[in-house]
């Protein structure tokens, strides 16, 4: 019986593949890359979603949460793939190696910009990815950008200054924390993060067919918690029963143990993040990256569904007019056609050329 169960999930596996890999009979390529990057903006949302309903637990934790069961969940997705030794030989496929590292720098980065910046500004610069990507793609991959595309980067960018509507565009009172050193060293490292996810989109785009998109995944969540739990392996040396300034012992442990609830949120924000993953992946792999992230943006707009009917925040006439913004950036995206590659011009052949006898139009 679990010998059938696995052959069906192979099969459900392979017709996911082949419906990502060939066109369908009402979907052109991009329109299916543009409904799985969507998709994965869903997942990103539900993601956040779970992750916001989660109490008393450091922001670090949770992520070492997060790549820990995403990496479960990996490994037992690769036992029912129809390769599953194929996570051992993929290793060395160096654009996955190169994405893998790279989204582990991209998680650090994004944990060091919130803990350090404020929500608005962070927000702002953490977006920054599809501006690396459309630079990064019309270097290395050779894709050919629209006018169209630049327009969308720029009205998407004002979208999210709207939207996240940071102090220093705001003018709202700068404080002294924010002249301290740290907080423009956070502003640098949001905007590494930004090259270094475009850096990663870039990279599992030039991954090789013989990589599938689940080893991807796996390989990018157990980098991201092998470096997390370097982070708090330091933590717990660092900071265990040590002294404080008021003469009291602290203790900390490595991770700590969380809520029957708190797991059960956890574990919901690992399955949609994994899912989140694994369409991003496949979308940059089969689609262009620079068109594809930049419908990106729109994972701004869903965590506002949430805001006002779970939540009851109700945003601000400048966060609605940032939503329309980005909205009509992603319609901008998906309605512009993207041009055809030129044909290649005819080679002439010498042996041809010495065959040829001319016509009577020819000779008048």
């Amino acid at each position: 019986m679990f010998q059938e169960v696995k052959i069906r999930a192979q099969q459900s596996v392979a017709r996911l593949k082949m419906h990502i890999k060939k066109p369908g009979p009402f979907l052109s390529p991009d329109l299916q890359c543009y409904s799985i990057i969507i998709l994965s903006c869903c997942f990103f949302s539900l993601s956040s979603l779970f992750t916001d309903f989660i109490e008393q637990v450091p922001v670090i934790e949770i992520l070492w949460w997060r790549f820990f069961m995403c990496t479960i969940i990996c490994i037992f997705s690769n036992f029912f793939s129809s390769q599953p030794m194929l996570v051992f030989t993929a290793w060395r496929d160096r654009s996955l190696l190169v994405s893998a590292l790279c989204g582990t720098i991209t998680a650090t980065c994004t944990v060091f910009a919130l803990r350090n910046l404020p929500i608005g500004e962070a927000t702002l610069l953490l977006t920054t990815a599809p501006a690396f990507t459309v630079l990064l793609s019309s270097i290395f991959l050779k894709e050919q950008l629209q006018i169209s595309d630049f327009i969308v980067l720029l009205i998407s960018t004002a979208g999210v200054i709207f939207v996240a509507q940071p102090d220093f565009i705001f003018g709202s009172q700068i404080t002294a924390e924010k002249k301290e050193t740290i907080y423009y060293i956070a502003i640098f490292v949001a905007l590494a993060r930004g090259f270094f996810k475009a850096t990663k989109f870039v990279a599992v785009s030039s991954t090789g067919t013989g990589t599938t998109t689940h080893v991807i995944v796996l390989y990018l969540s157990s980098m991201g918690l092998t470096a997390l739990t370097i982070i708090n392996t330091y933590q717990y040396v660092s900071k265990n029963d040590h002294t404080n300034g008021a003469g009291v012992v602290t203790k900390k442990t490595f991770v700590d143990i969380p809520s029957t609830m708190n797991f059960v949120y956890m574990l919901l924000m690992s399955v949609f993040y994994f899912m989140q993953q694994f369409c991003v992946c496949a979308a940059m792999r089969y689609g262009k990256p620079a068109k594809a992230s930049l419908l990106k943006y729109f994972d701004i707009v869903l965590p506002f569904v949430f805001q006002v009917t779970i939540f009851k925040q109700y945003p601000n006439v400048w966060s609605i007019l940032g939503c329309i913004l980005i909205m009509l950036a992603m319609l901008t995206v998906i309605a512009v056609p993207r041009p055809k590659p030129n044909p290649p011009l005819p080679t002439t052949n010498q042996n041809t050329a010495a065959q040829y006898t001319p016509l009577k139009s020819d000779e008048d």
